[in-house]
C-alpha cells in the first residue's frame, strides 16, 4: 500500500477535500489545508490539530508555485468547488457566468503546472475533482460545467506532458457524477433542478438509486491512492454505487 509523506489539499476545508484531509490525516500524512474559509479551517483544525491550515485565495497570482515549492508534497489534491448562481445563463452578468473558470478552472492550471514546472518529485501524484457537469451539461450553473469539463482536460494534457518530460508523476481526475449531499452546493443544485422539474427536493434525489456523500467520496479516491503503482486508467467516475473508470 502506497504512503504519502506530505499531502497539499487546495479547497480541503469542507466536503470531500476535508473527508481526505482527516484520512490522510489519520494515516500519518502530513497534510496541509488551503482555502479561504477562515470559519470552516478553524473547525478543521480543532476535529485535527496535527493538520496544517493555510487561509488564503489559491487563485491569487505566484501562490501555486509557491506552495508547491515550499511544501514539497507528493500528493496534490485540488477539490475547490465554486458555487454558482443557480439560475439560466441570460440571466447572469458575465462575471457571474464565468465564476467556475476564474477559480475552479484557474487553479486547475496554476498547479497543474506548479506539479510539471517545480517539479513535484518522481512518484508524486496530483488528483484533480471535475464534476458530472462537465459530462452532461448543468443548465441552471452558467458556466460551471464547462469549466469543470476544462479541468478534466487540463489533468488529461497533463499526464501527457509529464510523461513527454520524463517527470514520472499521475494526474487522476475524478468526476463525482451525482449531486453532493450533505454539502453546500449540492443542496443549491437540488433545490433549484427540483424547483424547475416542480418536484420536491427530496423527490428530486431519490432519481439515484444510492445517494453520493463527501465520505463516499474520499473513501473511493483514498482507495485509488493506495496502489503502490498508478492504474491504466486516470479518470474516474463515482457515483453513490461505487467507481468506475470514465
Amino acid at each position: 500500500m502506497k504512503r504519502y509523506e506530505k499531502a497539499l489539499i487546495v479547497g480541503g476545508s469542507r466536503g470531500a477535500g476535508k473527508e481526505l484531509a482527516l484520512l490522510l490525516s489519520g494515516q500519518g500524512t502530513d497534510t496541509t489545508v488551503v482555502a479561504r474559509g477562515e470559519d470552516c479551517l478553524a473547525k478543521l483544525k480543532s476535529e485535527a490539530p496535527l493538520i496544517t491550515t493555510l487561509a488564503m485565495d489559491a487563485t491569487s497570482e505566484g501562490v501555486a508555485d509557491k506552495l508547491v515549492k515550499e511544501i514539497d508534497p507528493d500528493l496534490l489534491i485540488l477539490t475547490v468547488g465554486y458555487e454558482p448562481k443557480m439560475i439560466p445563463f441570460h440571466e447572469q452578468s458575465w462575471d457571474e457566468f464565468s465564476g467556475a473558470w476564474n477559480t475552479d478552472t484557474k487553479i486547475a492550471h496554476a498547479f497543474s503546472s506548479a506539479a510539471l514546472t517545480q517539479p513535484m518529485k518522481k512518484g508524486g501524484v496530483v488528483v484533480s475533482f471535475s464534476s458530472g457537469a462537465g459530462l452532461s451539461g448543468s443548465r441552471l450553473s452558467g458556466g460551471y460545467a464547462g469549466a469543470k469539463r476544462m479541468q478534466h482536460f487540463l489533468t488529461d494534457y497533463a499526464q501527457k506532458e509529464s510523461e513527454l518530460l520524463d517527470l514520472g508523476l499521475t494526474f487522476y481526475s475524478i468526476i463525482p457524477k451525482q449531486l453532493i449531499q450533505g454539502t453546500v452546493l449540492g443542496l443549491a443544485a437540488a433545490e433549484a433542478y427540483s424547483a424547475a422539474v416542480g418536484k420536491p427536493v427530496a423527490q428530486f434525489l431519490n432519481q439515484w438509486d444510492e445517494p453520493l456523500t463527501a465520505n463516499k467520496i474520499a473513501n473511493h479516491v483514498a482507495s485509488l491512492l493506495r496502489h503502490t503503482e498508478p492504474t491504466e486508467n486516470k479518470a474516474y467516475v463515482i457515483t453513490g454505487t461505487g467507481m468506475a473508470a470514465a
